[in-house]
């Protein structure tokens, strides 16, 4: 098979995965609002550790399940403002939506050893799935430790 072949069979390949790929992807993406969770500072577990503690995420008006916002917490904790991999927290969201009255609260652990020892590439992450109904809910953010207030209100489609 000569050179010249082999380049024409590539190039018709290549076509053909594009065609495939270009063909299997939705027409439009799903339509979606991004939220956030304003920062909270608090304490942490370990050796004079503290930090920052919030959360950015996604409502869905056009999602499988009606009224749900999906978050991802992020926590710098720290200690004398260094990112300590010994350092953790408990996140907590509570939340109550002030037009069906519905209320309840979910949590995730921002653990220690997340990124190499003695430094850190990024934050802490966890993520939450919460399904508040559609309507205005308010948000706290908290954690298990002391911590400054961050509440925060916006629609849930």
């Amino acid at each position: 098979m000569s050179y010249r072949q082999l380049g024409k069979i590539s190039a018709i390949t290549t076509v053909a995965i594009a065609a495939l790929i270009g063909a299997s992807t939705p027409a439009a993406a799903s339509n979606y609002i991004p939220v956030s969770l304003p920062l909270t500072t608090t304490g942490a577990h370990g050796l004079g550790c503290s930090g920052d503690v919030w959360a950015e995420g996604n409502v869905y008006p056009d999602g499988d399940v009606p009224g749900t916002v999906i978050l991802q917490l992020k926590g710098w904790l720290k200690v004398l403002g260094v990112p300590a991999p010994w350092c953790s927290v408990t996140a907590i969201v509570d939340w109550h939506n002030n037009d069906t009255g519905a209320s309840g609260s979910d949590s995730v652990f921002l653990g220690s050893g997340n990124g190499f020892p003695f430094w850190w590439g990024g934050p802490q992450l966890g993520n939450l799935r919460i399904v508040t109904g559609p309507g205005q809910v308010t948000f706290t953010l908290q954690t298990d430790l002391p911590h400054s207030p961050s509440v925060t209100t916006f629609a849930v489609y």
